[in-house]
């Protein structure tokens, strides 16, 4: 039941592995461990770009909440973020940002400007998500404003599609104004 020994000239000797045998199980465990690397910081990537999405949604949440809570119009404005570029598929992309504000009853209605109360300052999505598309009634120049009403309507839809880079994988955004 316990090891085999012989006894060769007077000495017990015992089986080991060759130098050859090791050195095969090292290389597997490397291929094994680059893979398995690759594999993790694609897994981490992903992670952060679909937290950053989350966070957005959170945003609009929020925003839809302070405008019942607070009694005033309230709403989200997504803006390119210039200050986070990078490149995607061999295109440049821009980052995106968002802030939250209280629409004020003086200056343009329904659109974030000078007059408005911020509520949450300019936050980058990181994670290098862009997007691919934005179709809004609210869109003006590249910038879209998602004001809430009281009872938690909105005037203007959203339509986003959102990229991660140099991935094939795309969320789709989308919120409808109150029927």
């Amino acid at each position: 039941m316990g090891q085999r020994t012989q006894i060769i000239r007077g000495r017990a000797s015992i089986r080991g592995v060759t130098l050859m045998e090791l050195l095969i199980v090292v290389a597997l465990v490397g291929i094994t461990s680059s893979l398995a690397v690759g594999s993790f910081r694609k897994i981490q990537a992903k992670s952060q770009a679909r937290a950053s999405i989350e966070d957005l949604a959170v945003a609009l949440h929020l925003a839809r909440s302070d405008a019942g809570t607070r009694q005033r119009n309230s709403g989200v404005v997504i803006a390119p973020d210039t200050a986070n570029t990078f490149v995607s598929g061999g295109v440049a992309r821009t980052g995106l940002r968002y802030l939250r504000f209280v629409d004020s009853d003086v200056g343009a209605q329904g659109v974030y400007d000078a007059t408005d109360t911020v509520l949450q300052g300019w936050t980058s999505m990181p994670g290098q998500v862009f997007a691919y598309s934005i179709n809004s009634s609210g869109l003006s120049d590249g910038t879209v404003s998602l004001v809430f009403h009281t009872d938690g309507s909105l005037d203007n839809d959203l339509q986003m599609n959102l990229g991660i880079a140099n991935f094939t994988d795309t969320f789709r955004l989308g919120l409808l104004p109150a029927t």
